[in-house]
């Protein structure tokens, strides 16, 4: 379908802005490497068939495989520097990621909890964020979809969609070889091949490995940590056998063998913490340094009490009622009730201060120094299997122009096992994770077909019409012990066992106890090797989430005139989602478990049964076992003003409105059995935004310049949002720190996003993205964790999105022509964002955060040699070269008086060469 093209007066406006002593020069004279990756048309499918990128009406970024080697994208995250109001942030453990665009997404590690920004993989979708992060290998480019996803693409994704585009067969050879070498034992290699076998097939063929040893020093295990090592492979056919038909099979395996994410911790206590720990009796003075400061600030504590017999031969904890995560003790002497003050001190006297210490020591001693006691561990594998067939009529047929019919199967499975000490000290406080004993700890599934019509009935006149099926199962643990526990409730599928109105377990039915095996699932090192018996402790999970969506769309594109087209969408989708899973209090051997020098977890950790009665399962741990259905239409509508002048190429103006649907789900950490006010907030419900845009388009100056740039306005209704709660009594379960998802009433989002692409010289290039972003709840009454059956007004306060306000994105870079026909490539790189408090929005209190961080800069450099042929190059590359201190991850929970966190990457040199042959790159 054809375009047409016209005059306007807006482009002189815009070329006045940008004086490029250029002439009518053209821009086919010498460019750097990025020009001619970032300047030249760029072919996408954001609209589910192949057009222009600089045509669509829509908010998109698109990263090209040159872009992403001229500017040093190694892995998919790493994007986020690039793209305005795109956010990839690490979260407390390795192998997830948090992705936002727009301020609208989450961390979710399941696929209980919807994602608010979507990622697929050559069109199929990832449902959460565990092991997304994967090698940029044999990608042929990474298109970000900004807004709501309602019409064509998968399941509703309100925020935005990031769509990976894997490289395909070609019918030439071609191979190419990457080594990278750079600090802190960073040593990767990527190899490619592409092969002809024959007039119809072609196979392409793709490894890497790339590891590095960490950049924190562990002082109680005397190593290095955060070590990364992962492998890669893709490989792909195409088989063509006449000009109609194409069909593509792709396998893809990542796998990922990684030290679990290293931290640190800072003591800040409040008077009333530092006020209940115990000591002999003698009133003392605590000393902490202020992170924020550098000041050694002073607490006096003035409790008394407590020797080491009251430990030893009274049997501490053992009969005298200390309650579940702290609470109460009760002298049996005196007969005087005191709060035991949190946890930590309840391994063994002194411990709290022990836990503070080992904080404030690791800070001391360096940015990179932490002191956790357990060797963690990832071990992640990700497989992707893709199966495309695709019928063109290549001409007229049936009364149309053209016509595509295209045939999508794929599946996509996750195997997760992993180790994390929370705590980041050898005081063995909270640690989690998934023993690899029995196969798997947490496992994923996921199956995908979409069929789909696109076709032209006239030259004005276009359409797209696709039906998409989508399922996906989690698994936490094999399952076993969940299906005894499911046998045994199935038989007391009446009252007593049910309330009245058969929704939660009756509290008043304790008569029911069996046995059933650890299976492999989630366990929790809440308090390892505790002097105190009862309370926090072990605990093993076992779950089971299905999630099944149906969808039908269509998508109509119509030239209403030579200057203006419209575009008209709509989707319906219907979702079932269903949610088993039990979190059993258990004791025993912990499988995380494990000191430096011992055998592996596997050989010494043999965990007991699990003895499920009422106090295990429904009150120290919990039980759920529920479903649901939401449907919903969502439509889109844009208008499209096409442009030209003497001034502008070509360009477009566009005004687009479009709606997202994000289903609803379960919150898994409630047990309405201890509060029975919070069983409604089991389920939540589905959100939806209302998305208002304006945006232009534009080549300039000969093909020299590239101007996107859009304003956007985005109304939500009933958002889901995380509320944190302070469980350190246990009220609401034995996780001491829980979060909640509820609906909140309105929120009302705003920004721009900019993206210039220039050759203002010959051989120079210039690039500029700039993001800004706003967002403000309109009215948000929450459930208050502090008054249950009550809420609070949080309106007024931003969402808590990781997203800074500000973000700009710029290169700089010159190719010099050298006497023997290479070329030498200076690259300047900036990145900039404005202040962000990483425990601000909802959760936000007086002040500034101990998570607070200031706006700040990272710089990177490349230097490219090339030769005349262009067959190889050789790099000189540095990533934050000016060492810049910024907040990777800060949790401000302040448990136990301690809040943690985690730097980004320091200063990195290093050096890439590159080899490349035959026609297919």
């Amino acid at each position: 379908m054809t375009t047409l093209r016209s005059a306007s007066g807006i482009g002189a406006l815009l070329t006045s802005a940008f004086l490029f002593p250029v002439g009518q020069a053209s821009a086919q004279q010498t460019q750097s490497a990025s020009a001619r990756a970032m300047l030249e048309e760029v072919v996408v499918t954001a609209r589910r068939r192949e057009e222009s990128l600089q045509d669509l009406p829509l908010s998109v970024a698109a990263i090209t495989a040159d872009t992403m080697q001229a500017q040093g994208v190694y892995q998919i995250e790493d994007i986020s520097d690039h793209v305005p109001n795109l956010t990839f942030t690490t979260t407390d453990r390795r192998g997830i990621q948090a992705l936002f665009i727009r301020g609208i997404g989450n961390d979710s590690t399941n696929n209980l909890t919807p994602v608010g920004a979507g990622l697929y993989i050559d069109g199929h979708y990832m449902p959460n964020t565990l092991g997304q992060m994967m090698s940029t290998l044999d990608i042929e480019r990474i298109e970000v979809l900004r807004g709501p996803q309602g019409t064509l693409f998968g399941k509703n994704t309100t925020g935005g969609a990031v769509n990976i585009i894997t490289a395909k067969p070609a019918p030439e050879f071609g191979a190419s070889a990457l080594i990278r070498a750079a600090e802190f034992g960073q040593a990767d290699f990527r190899g490619m091949v592409n092969v002809p076998m024959g007039e119809t097939l072609a196979g392409r063929f793709s490894v890497s490995k790339e590891t590095i040893d960490g950049y924190y020093f562990n002082r109680t295990l005397n190593r290095d940590v955060g070590a990364i090592d992962v492998e890669a492979f893709a490989g792909s056919l195409r088989f063509t056998p006449n000009e109609n038909w194409t069909v593509d099979l792709l396998y893809r395996i990542n796998s990922q063998e990684d030290d679990n994410a290293p931290g640190q911790c800072g003591a800040r206590p409040t008077q009333e913490q530092v006020d209940n720990l115990f000591h002999d009796g003698v009133p003392i003075d605590i000393n902490l340094v202020n992170p924020q400061t550098g000041l050694v600030e002073t607490y006096t504590h003035e409790g008394y009490l407590y020797t080491g017999t009251i430990y030893d031969e009274a049997g501490f904890g053992a009969n005298q009622g200390i309650e579940q995560w702290g609470g109460a003790f009760t002298d049996e002497i005196t007969d005087e009730e005191f709060n035991v003050g949190g946890h930590v001190e309840r391994l063994y006297p002194g411990a709290t201060l022990d836990y503070w210490n080992a904080c404030d020591t690791d800070q001391a001693m360096g940015d990179f120094v932490t002191s956790g006691e357990k060797n963690t561990f990832l071990l992640l594998d990700n497989t992707s299997i893709n199966l495309t067939t695709q019928w063109d009529s290549a001409g007229p047929i049936g009364g149309l122009d053209n016509l595509n019919i295209k045939l999508n199967l794929s599946s996509h499975k996750v195997e997760y096992n992993y180790q994390q000490d929370r705590d980041f000290t050898a005081v063995q406080v909270d640690a989690i994770g998934t023993p690899p004993l029995r196969g798997f700890g947490q496992q994923q599934e996921n199956e995908q077909l979409e069929l789909l019509f696109t076709g032209d009935v006239s030259d004005r006149l276009g359409f797209v019409v696709g039906v998409h099926l989508f399922q996906d199962e989690n698994f936490t643990g094999e399952g076993g012990c969940l299906r005894e526990i499911n046998a045994n409730i199935d038989e007391l599928s009446e009252p007593p066992f049910l309330d009245p109105d058969e929704t939660i377990p009756n509290p008043a039915y304790t008569g029911f106890e069996f046995e059933c095996a650890p299976d492999g699932g989630t366990q929790f090192d809440r308090l390892g090797d505790r002097v105190v018996s009862g309370g926090p402790g072990l605990a093993g999970m076992s779950g089971f989430v299905e999630n099944e969506s149906q969808a039908i769309f269509g998508h109509i594109t119509y030239d209403i005139s030579d200057l203006w087209t419209v575009d008209f969408g709509v989707r319906y989708t219907d979702e079932d989602r269903f949610f088993n899973q039990a979190e059993i209090d258990v004791s025993g051997n912990l499988c995380t478990h494990s000191q430096p020098g011992d055998p592996p977890v596997d050989e010494i950790c043999v965990p007991s049964a699990y003895i499920v009665n009422y106090g295990t399962l429904l009150e120290a741990g919990f039980y759920n076992n529920i479903k649901a259905n939401y449907s919903e239409t969502t439509p889109m509508l844009s208008f499209t003003r096409s442009l030209q002048s003497d001034a502008i190429d070509d360009g477009i103006i566009y005004f687009t409105y479009a709606e997202g649907f994000l289903s609803g789900s379960f919150n898994d950490e409630l047990n309405p059995i201890l509060v029975p006010e919070i069983a409604p907030l089991l389920p939540y419900n589905p959100e939806h935004v209302f998305n208002y845009e304006v945006g232009f388009k534009g080549t300039l100056l000969d093909g020299r310049l590239r101007i996107a740039g859009d304003v956007f306005i985005m109304e939500y209704e009933d958002k889901q949002e995380s509320i944190g709660i302070d469980n350190t009594d246990g009220r609401f379960g034995g996780d001491p720190n829980i979060a909640i998802i509820t609906n909140a009433a309105t929120v009302d989002i705003s920004g721009i996003e900019l993206e210039l692409r220039a050759q203002p010289w010959d051989g120079g290039f210039l690039s500029l993205d700039l993001g800004y972003l706003n967002n403000e709840y309109g009215a948000f009454t929450s459930f208050d964790p502090d008054a249950p059956g009550g809420f609070e007004d949080r309106s007024g306060l931003t969402i808590a999105d990781y997203s800074p306000e500000w973000t700009l994105n710029s290169t700089i870079e010159h190719a010099f022509q050298l006497g023997n026909g290479a070329t030498l490539t200076p690259q300047l790189g900036w990145y900039y964002q404005s202040e962000y408090d990483w425990v601000g929005g909802i959760d936000e209190g007086a002040g500034d955060s101990f998570c607070f961080q200031d706006g700040y800069s990272k710089f990177r450099t490349r230097l490219t040699y090339e030769p005349a042929g262009g067959d190889w190059q050789v790099s000189l590359f540095g990533q934050n070269i000016t060492d810049e201190r910024y907040l990777e991850r800060c949790n401000d929970g302040r448990r136990s008086g301690v809040y943690d966190f985690r730097y980004g990457r320091p200063r990195t040199w290093g050096v890439e060469f590159v080899y490349r042959m035959g026609e297919a790159r």
